[in-house]
């Protein structure tokens, strides 16, 4: 039995990890929803559901945050059955009114949360300052 040269197993492990699709950012690491520029930035985006629309979340310093600001947007998006990037820490529930109810969340504030979420280290009752107690349109 012939083993394989270590030369082989060494560039194996060098290879970045594909997101499926034969993509990799060259890291190992992809996130969904997240995409590196050519000159180094970070940057999410997610699909209005049942639409061809996307929602721009911003660009970011670390590919991390931009998979924050992409699970917090499709968790407001989709609810809490939404495939997260960090599914041990999902966002805070505050897309729902005082009597349960959902709220609907227009593009501009699905920006504000997921910005919010994506630079917060510590998720206090300082993230919920300045949400709308109401939904005020449709996504």
């Amino acid at each position: 039995m012939v083993k394989p040269s270590s030369s082989s197993t060494a560039s194996e492990a060098n290879k970045p990890e594909t997101n499926g699709n034969g993509k990799g950012n060259g890291n190992g690491r992809c996130y969904k929803g997240v995409r590196m520029r050519k000159w180094g930035k970070w940057v999410a985006e997610v699909r209005v559901p049942h639409s061809r629309d996307r929602v721009w979340l911003g660009s970011y310093d670390t590919q991390e945050k931009a998979a924050r600001a992409y699970d917090a947007a499709v968790f407001y998006m989709r609810g809490p059955t939404a495939k997260l990037n960090f599914p041990e820490a999902p966002p805070p529930d505050v897309h729902l009114a005082a009597g349960g109810e959902h709220l609907h969340l227009t593009p501009l504030e699905i920006q504000a949360v997921a910005s919010r979420y994506a630079n917060e280290r510590d998720l206090s009752s300082e993230y919920l300052d300045g949400f709308p107690a109401e939904g005020s349109g449709g996504v």
